[in-house]
């Protein structure tokens, strides 16, 4: 049982979390736009839930979505509920809730199995990973998902300190397994595996029937409705033949885009596995692992490997990261020069990005691209100079204290500096790309409450969340081409291409109302000419 926490404890344990609350809610309510589909899908079954209440299924565009449970957009329409309405402010705070939640779970997981100092560096690892931070504000489920998965590992863990299991502790592992079916669907039965895996080589499978896996709360918040049976939340057999169809799609490598994302952490994982063969504390740690492992296979085997599906595993890597720091086995002579190593190559490292970034060379990956790109120099230069001055100060700490604890928490204040200057910037850097916020502002007023917007040959979500209406998308070009030829009625979206092509189709009242860049696509909105 982890020992109470001291007043000094508790209050860092405060600050760090504020100091996350801040920097993730930053990007937020400084407008960033809610420009992805997935997303404004999000905002808008949540809207609904507004208009409509709690009802299933909820809809988007006029058509019952089935396709994941309603625990984060009902979240988001309770969270918009004060404001009457859904906005880039208020859709993302169940995602920086979900985030801070994620970070209070993974220093209770290194509390619990190695004291408050792993605990501690295991937030603070967590929290400064580049990935966790790009989806600590998105408006998407997998942040709560990553919460909720978290707390089931910690209470799973206190189910097997005690010998039977306590009841709240499995209580307590099986209502937050309810809470990640309820938030993402099926995806979160990889759980289950896991926790039988954690369980076969902690106490052994003969303990199973202790936890009383026949009589957990199991439910699915969807039934079968006539025409739906492609639904992921309501048929296992269809989630698994998306998802593990390796003949019909070609996967991309496992993981990768994951593991890239979880930089410059992913380099400490090379230290996690040296430091799991020296350890006194393997058995400790033979859970998580195992935990870990089943993760990490199942991931691999989807043939749609997208970066946020490695969202979950984050926790586990930065509970390892803190431990092979933080416990007796740290201070081997072999640890110490990989922990030299890895700092080495990133301070050099660190003049190498900085001066691709002054020269506009692109980021590693395009999750990171909006949040890291810099477009002015003296912002790539400030980076830089933090990045090196901070690296050094983890270097001579590792050099001159041997302690790779410090190194590393160098290295968490250093990264934590650089989100908190560039999350509160590249909000308006995504307002320039996805240009919607200001293109809403300026069609709003010429088009009637009740104008129907009809979309050739496609538009995303976006379109519907900013100009509070559904829009039909017609995929045929003679279809469009003849209502241009008639007078103008309602709205038309179009590429510029496209409409650069039908202009001379078109009927002299159909004019442009505005134009907007969504990332590398410019779309034209006609309407009625004044």
């Amino acid at each position: 049982m982890a020992d109470r926490l001291t007043t000094r404890q508790r209050v860092l344990l405060v600050a760090l979390l504020g100091a996350a609350a801040v920097v993730y809610a930053a990007p937020a309510f400084r407008g960033r736009p809610i420009a992805i589909s997935d997303e404004a899908r999000q905002a808008l079954l949540a809207e609904d839930t507004l208009r409509h209440g709690f009802r299933l299924p909820a809809r988007v565009r006029d058509e019952p979505y089935l396709h994941k449970p309603p625990l984060f957009f009902w979240s988001v329409a309770l969270a918009a509920r004060p404001a009457g309405h859904v906005s880039e402010r208020n859709a993302s705070i169940p995602s920086v809730v979900a985030a801070l939640a994620s970070l209070l779970g993974v220093f209770a997981l290194g509390r619990q199995l190695s004291g408050v100092h792993t605990g501690f560096v295991a937030l603070a690892v967590l929290a400064t990973s580049p990935g966790f931070f790009v989806r600590s504000h998105q408006v998407l489920p997998d942040m709560m998902l990553t919460a909720w998965l978290t707390w089931t590992l910690f209470f799973l863990l206190r189910s097997l300190a005690s010998r039977p299991p306590r009841a709240t502790d499995l209580a307590g592992f099986y209502l937050c397994l309810l809470g990640a079916l309820w938030t993402k669907g099926l995806p979160c039965l990889m759980a289950i595996p896991a926790a039988v895996a954690a369980i076969a080589v902690s106490v052994g499978l003969r303990e199973l029937p202790s936890f009383r896996p026949v009589t957990g709360p199991w439910a699915v918040p969807y039934a079968r409705m006539p025409g739906r049976k492609g639904s992921e939340a309501v048929s296992a057999w269809h989630a698994l033949s998306r998802y593990l169809n390796h003949f019909k799609h070609h996967p991309s490598l496992p993981l990768g885009d994951g593991l890239t994302e979880f930089l410059p952490w992913t380099l400490w994982l090379v230290l996690v596995a040296v430091w799991c063969w020296l350890t006194p504390d393997r058995r400790t740690y033979r859970p998580v692992l195992a935990w870990t492992a089943v993760f990490l296979f199942l991931l691999g085997l989807s043939v749609y490997q997208r970066s946020h599906y490695m969202l979950p595993v984050y926790p586990l890597f930065a509970l390892l990261v803190a431990a092979s720091v933080t416990t007796v086995a740290s201070g081997a002579r072999v640890l110490l020069g990989i922990n030299t190593a890895i700092l080495a190559a990133m301070l050099a490292a660190a003049l190498i990005v900085g001066g691709g970034l002054l020269l506009g060379f692109p980021p590693i990956t395009k999750a990171l691209e909006s949040a890291f790109a810099s477009a002015r120099p003296w912002e790539a230069a400030s980076f830089v100079g933090i990045s090196i001055v901070g690296l050094a100060t983890a270097l001579w700490s590792l050099w001159a204290r041997r302690s790779p604890s410090r190194a590393v928490s160098w290295v968490a204040v250093t990264l934590g500096l650089i989100l908190a200057l560039r999350g509160g910037l590249y909000a308006a850097s995504l307002a320039s790309t996805y240009s919607i916020q200001a293109f809403a502002e300026r069609v709003r007023g010429s088009l009637a409450p009740d104008a129907a917007i009809v979309a050739y040959p496609d538009a995303g979500l976006a379109f519907d969340l900013y100009l509070d209406r559904p829009i039909t998308e017609v995929t045929y070009r003679d279809w469009i081409v003849q209502r241009l030829q008639r007078p103008a009625m309602g709205a038309t979206l179009l590429s510029v291409n496209d409409w650069a092509s039908l202009s001379g189709y078109a009927h002299s009242s159909w004019c442009s109302l505005g134009e907007v860049l969504m990332r590398s696509h410019s779309y034209v909105l006609l309407g009625s000419c004044r």
